[in-house]
């Protein structure tokens, strides 16, 4: 009996040294694990660019922006359209308040390139009625003015000339707005009203109930 316990310590002595060399290996080989996920967490966030505020002076932060109406190369391009062309006479009349612009970008005729509705909201801009809006091509010429108007522009889901139609404010009702093949109606009071109510699903452009940031020009 005693001979069997004897043995048996032996063998317990021997599975303990054992598992001793081995711990070490599992150690390392647990701690190379984990700095292989804290190399490819760091790579991840050196790769993910830092989002830059496009309107520090709103206090909204960056992520709450969609990318259709923030994006700062897109807002510099419209910038220079407005300052290099469109509103190239206006601007000795207009006061650093009038100088501000939101936009919108979206494929309205299913090119697969964006246009840009761009708003403004100063008084040189807006009367009782409504603002005027500048629907512009992606290299920048002019679809349509639009005057007397409010946002948000409502992207119908029928098609007239191969561009979308539209359902803009005006005078405290919504108006069908149709392409004519090189335009939109520039007035939209005088407009067919738009009988019904939208679809919650229709896209709507420069919809204040997101954060939309301002830009300077």
């Amino acid at each position: 009996m005693r001979y069997v316990f004897t043995i048996i310590t032996v063998m317990i002595f021997f599975f303990s040294c054992n598992q001793k060399k081995k711990d070490p290996e599992q150690n390392n080989s647990a701690q190379k694990e984990v700095n292989k996920v804290n190399v490819n967490k760091s790579a991840e966030n050196q790769t993910k660019p830092a989002l830059i505020d496009p309107d520090p002076d709103d206090g909204v932060p960056p992520e709450r922006y969609s990318p259709h109406n923030s994006n700062i190369q897109t807002a510099e391009k419209i910038k220079g359209f407005l300052t290099g062309s469109i509103l190239k006479n206006d601007l000795n009349l207009l006061t650093p308040a009038d100088r501000k612009f939101k936009y919108e970008e979206v494929d309205l005729n299913g090119d697969g390139k964006k246009e840009y509705l761009v708003g403004f909201s100063s008084p040189y801009f807006c009367g009782t009625g409504g603002c005027m809006f500048y629907l512009l091509n992606n290299d920048g010429s002019v679809v349509t003015v639009f005057s007397v108007s409010r946002a948000p522009f409502i992207v119908e889901g029928t098609v007239t000339n191969g561009w979308k139609d539209l359902l803009v404010e005006s005078n405290g009702k919504l108006h069908v707005l149709k392409f004519n093949g090189k335009t939109y109606p520039s007035n939209p009071s005088v407009e067919p009203v738009f009988k019904g109510y939208p679809s919650d699903d229709a896209y709507r452009l420069l919809w204040d109930e997101f954060p939309i940031p301002a830009f300077k020009f």
